[in-house]
């Protein structure tokens, strides 16, 4: 008989920052299924009115990796996405971009934002897992 002395780590929290109760269940549901990590989750509107302050959320949760979710209005919400990217708060943590509309967003920003996009195909989720997956990798060795 073997016995691992090892306790075994809870799985990583993903924090996802979304306007859609309906995005937030369907990538809720996605990353239970693969067991991979926890969710927590935040309106993306509740950081940006400064109903919930973005560091407390991060000390509280303590997310390995976030998903942002960029909606319209396009310009404002990647400034403030872009704030809250480049912050402190956000170091060795892994970062993951979705939008309902990528080429509206890249052409609102002037560049190529490397958001997924979510149009509620079955091949959305596998990018979003894909992704998270890569992130929670990166995160993990930057870590070490």
């Amino acid at each position: 008989m073997t016995f691992n002395s090892q306790p075994s780590r809870p799985p990583p929290i993903v924090s996802l920052f979304n306007a859609s109760d309906d995005t937030v269940e369907m990538v809720k549901r996605m990353l239970e299924t693969t067991g991979i990590c926890c969710l927590s989750t935040c309106r993306f509107a509740d950081l940006k009115k400064g109903n919930i302050d973005f560091d407390a959320y991060l000390r509280t949760y303590n997310p390995a990796v976030i998903i942002f979710d960029i909606s319209p209005p396009y310009a404002e919400n990647w400034a403030f996405f872009k704030k809250m990217r480049d912050s402190i708060g956000m170091e060795k943590r892994g970062l993951v971009l979705t939008t309902t509309n990528k080429l509206r967003l890249d052409e609102v920003i002037g560049k190529e934002s490397n958001a997924i996009e979510i149009v509620g195909k079955p091949y959305d989720l596998q990018q979003i897992s894909n992704a998270v997956e890569k992130a929670l990798h990166i995160t993990e060795l930057s870590l070490e």
